[in-house]
């Protein structure tokens, strides 16, 4: 009899797949408002199509299909243009404001925060309407807050919990002493061609043209910094490249008289086999977002040893412009004061791809390493021990119910003396062993982060680890620096000209950690 009932048409409830119709001679239901159980040809009251009754009987006389129907709704996915109902409670809950103390609000609040110190924009915005319909749009029961909160709260509450060497190559004085009068009329001929295709857009034109020809690369041609020597070898290297070509657009000009002859191109060969390696280094030794400081010891020696070295084919001036380098780097490096030294030697040793490798009295650092360890690791033992006696005194002012003695289990009546026995090393004496441990274990790949290694490692080696984050942190160059300073130009602009300097310290540095 099963067999013979119809289903319902464009039937999407699934309990509809245990109930059918009795069927007319045409194969329809005949009644469409009765329906016939599958499983025991009951007659269910269907009036409508409502399913209310067909689930309260599946409940009441088949208690398995219902259960396994429940399972197969609860896990039916849900389709794109499938509208889910709310229930009342939720939808009363969506017409509520976030409290102010909720997780929700926070998250929302601490978003705006960041939006508003990366893109060092004006407090103001959080006042102008659109930025408050852009919010309500987006999440229309997040209330936001106004200036005041975020200048006076969400601020300074960011700063605090984000918050936790001038060493520079000596390359512009070697340029100004080596062979002064030939280096400056090849540098002053570079700067005289880029200013004459700088201010001339027909000269550019024709440049672009000659380089299409001549099969050269479409670069322009670069301008240098007074202040930043590596942009002099950037112009040099331009000016060698595109040399074919500009001498073909300057000399079809009759008014221009300058071009790059034989002797400045030779000049510029040998600056260029000189500065281009140690350019190379520079930029690296300038980034912020990596550890800079530990490689100082290792490129110094890169430089002198291999980088810089003589070579038989060098030309005159190439060879004084080496000599003349690693001279300055003698003077700057070697003859630096104590705790400089002392603290590339530190940086170089706490760094896991180098070790004591470039050091000649290793053990030297490992004593002082060993000091500042035993130093850090007191001083968190002891906030440590304040923070528990303040919870001991919170705990003893809760009465709480004496617990019922336990009975006595085979396991711990047969529980070996050496497993409660525990060893207890003083701090010197676990220094003392991380530092050995730390010592022994191969250096790890050149190309491995240092701070990803610390951060592994971080159980093995919990007080030598707050060492490395002490100076693994420092940047080998001011570039770093430089940087915050021209962030610091882009948030006191003059439409924000009355930030008080707590403030503008706080937006910098949220600006560059966030």
């Amino acid at each position: 009899m099963a067999d013979d009932l119809v289903s319902k048409r464009n039937a999407k409830a699934p309990v509809w797949q245990y109930f059918g119709f009795k069927p007319n001679a045409k194969r329809e239901p005949e009644n469409v408002n009765e329906a016939i159980c599958k499983l025991c040809l009951t007659k269910v009251a269907a009036s409508g199509g409502n399913t209310t009754n067909l689930y309260t009987h599946l409940q009441a006389h088949h208690k398995n299909e219902a259960a396994k129907l429940g399972n197969a709704v609860k896990n039916r996915p849900q389709k794109p243009d499938e509208q889910v109902h709310p229930s009342i409670s939720d939808a009363f809950k969506r017409c509520t404001k976030y409290k102010r103390d909720s997780v929700r609000w926070n998250k929302c609040t601490d978003a705006v925060t960041k939006y508003l110190c990366k893109e060092m924009v004006s407090f103001n915005t959080v006042e102008k309407q659109s930025f408050k319909d852009l919010v309500t749009t987006l999440d229309s029961q997040y209330e936001l807050p106004g200036r005041t909160y975020f200048s006076k709260t969400a601020v300074p509450r960011a700063y605090n919990r984000i918050r936790g060497h001038n060493l520079n190559l000596a390359v512009s004085n070697t340029i100004e002493k080596t062979e002064k009068a030939r280096t400056d009329r090849a540098l002053s001929v570079c700067r005289t061609i880029n200013g004459m295709f700088s201010h001339s857009w027909k000269r550019r034109r024709e440049l672009q043209k000659a380089q299409v020809h001549l099969g050269l690369p479409e670069h322009s041609l670069v301008t240098d910094c007074a202040t930043r020597w590596g942009s002099k070898q950037k112009i040099i290297d331009r000016m060698l490249e595109q040399r074919t070509a500009i001498n073909r657009v300057l000399a079809e000009d009759r008014k221009v008289n300058v071009s790059i002859t034989w002797q400045d191109e030779d000049v510029l060969q040998s600056l260029n086999k000189a500065l281009k390696p140690v350019s190379e280094f520079t930029d690296i030794l300038s980034g912020e977002n990596y550890v800079t400081a530990s490689s100082l010891l290792p490129v110094l020696r890169l430089i002198k040893e291999d980088t810089l070295a003589p070579s038989d084919d060098d030309s005159q001036l190439t060879a004084n412009l080496k000599a003349g380098i690693v001279s300055i780097l003698d003077e700057k490096y070697i003859a630096l004061p104590e705790a400089s030294q002392q603290l590339m030697r530190k940086t170089t040793f706490l760094d896991p791809r180098y070790k004591g490798d470039y050091d000649s009295n290793v053990e030297e650092i490992k004593k002082m390493i060993e000091e500042e360890a035993v130093i850090l690791g007191r001083k968190a033992q002891s906030v440590h021990s304040m923070r528990e006696e303040g919870e001991q005194n919170e705990e003893a002012d809760i009465v709480v119910d004496p617990q019922p003695k336990r009975k006595k289990t085979l396991a711990s009546l047969l529980k070996r003396k050496s497993d409660t026995v525990t060893v207890n090393l003083t701090i010197p004496e676990m220094v003392v062993s991380e530092i050995s441990t730390y010592a022994q274990e191969s250096p790890i790949h050149a190309e491995q982060d240092p701070l990803a290694c610390w951060k592994e490692n971080q159980s093995r080696f919990p007080l030598l680890a707050k060492v490395a984050k002490k100076y693994l942190c420092v940047c080998a160059t001011s570039c770093a620096s430089e940087r915050v300073f021209s962030t610091m130009g882009n948030i006191v602009s003059p439409t924000r000209s009355h930030l008080k300097p707590e403030m503008v310290n706080m937006l910098g540095f949220l600006a560059k950690n966030m």
